[in-house]
């Protein structure tokens, strides 16, 4: 029973069911899928697990889907930011 959403091709990326993004790096053969998980990890797929995945072609993945704020990519935002920062007792009390 085939449910995969797409058929792999190298340099599209691709959501699955638990919501990660991985690209295809390679197709070694009609049988050997290679893909690099967002978070770098790599895993081959057969063509039967691929097909039994539920996945399906997304644009790839921007500075948005790191999980930062975008404020934190405006410089102006960020240097104030720094500037509010208090330097006093960065170390901490070293007394005992």
């Amino acid at each position: 029973m085939a449910i995969a959403l797409s058929n792999p091709e190298i340099g599209l990326w691709y959501r699955d069911i638990d919501n990660r993004l991985f690209e295809v790096v390679a197709i070694e053969s009609e049988d050997a899928i290679e893909v690099q998980y967002y978070d770098g990890d790599v895993t081959e797929y057969d063509r039967e697990s691929w097909d039994l995945l539920c996945v399906n072609v997304v644009s790839e993945p921007g500075v948005s889907d790191l999980g930062l704020h975008e404020d934190i990519l405006d410089e102006d935002v960020l240097v104030d930011k720094l500037k509010t920062i208090s330097w006093d007792n960065v170390i901490g009390d070293t007394e005992n």
